[in-house]
């Protein structure tokens, strides 16, 4: 029972910061209906890890899918919050025959591990506009970890045998934030593009002591689409 409790109290602590910022979200939602355009949005993503511990990662492709609503608040500033699903991670391969025989031979890599972090993520972005069809877009972006989920493939099957092993890890909300920046352009009255780096600035490895550090990082090419 006691324990029962205390799990649900975690639950709730762990998700605060993100029933706080969907109210935010909400309540910008409904402030100012009038001069607000609401729109969906798609595309690519293209994110790793930097920092301490990343030696050997590499960028992986992947996608996001979200929601979002442009504020007018004057003729050259706009307010847009969001909430985004989005895949992240990284890859890296491993040289089985090197581990084993514990030395730096140089072999064919054996295994690819493709490291999928999946977040929901609320991008906060004010937007200053430069002309009618070009924005600057800048804000900081809050997200919380759904799950992770690591596939590993074997690289020397190749009769078509192979399954890839699949793991899937509860994220329990874990909280990231950083800064998110780019361009808007408009393309006519519904479309537009909106290329956008994101630079993690909460350390990933705050929990495991020591002064290893490293982030999140990721690139994302957005076609955006308005319904007014």
């Amino acid at each position: 029972m006691i324990y029962s409790i205390f799990k649900e109290y975690r639950i709730i602590r762990t998700r605060r910061p993100l029933f706080i910022l969907l109210f935010f979200l909400f309540t910008a939602l409904h402030s100012n209906a009038q001069e607000s355009r609401f729109g969906i949005k798609a595309g690519p993503n293209y994110s790793s890890i930097v920092g301490d511990l990343t030696e050997g990662l590499k960028f992986r492709f992947s996608g996001h899918l979200g929601v979002l609503v442009e504020i007018g608040l004057s003729y050259k500033l706009k307010f847009q919050p969001e909430l985004v699903y989005s895949s992240q991670g990284f890859q890296f391969s491993t040289d089985l025959a090197s581990i084993q025989a514990d030395s730096p031979v140089v072999g064919e890599n054996d295994f690819r591990n493709n490291v999928q972090l999946n977040y929901l993520t609320v991008p906060l972005i004010m937007k200053f506009a430069l002309n009618e069809n070009l924005d600057i877009e800048v804000g900081p972006q809050f997200g919380f970890l759904l799950n992770q989920v690591s596939i590993i493939k074997n690289l020397d099957e190749i009769d078509g045998t192979d399954l890839a092993r699949r793991t899937t890890i509860s994220g329990d909300f874990q909280l990231d934030y950083g800064a998110a920046f780019g361009l808007g352009l408009r393309l006519n009255d519904h479309f537009s593009l909106a290329p956008r780096a994101y630079i993690g600035l909460r350390n990933r490895l705050n929990g495991l002591g020591g002064f290893a550090q490293n982030y999140n990082v990721a690139l994302q090419l957005s076609v955006n689409y308005s319904f007014r």
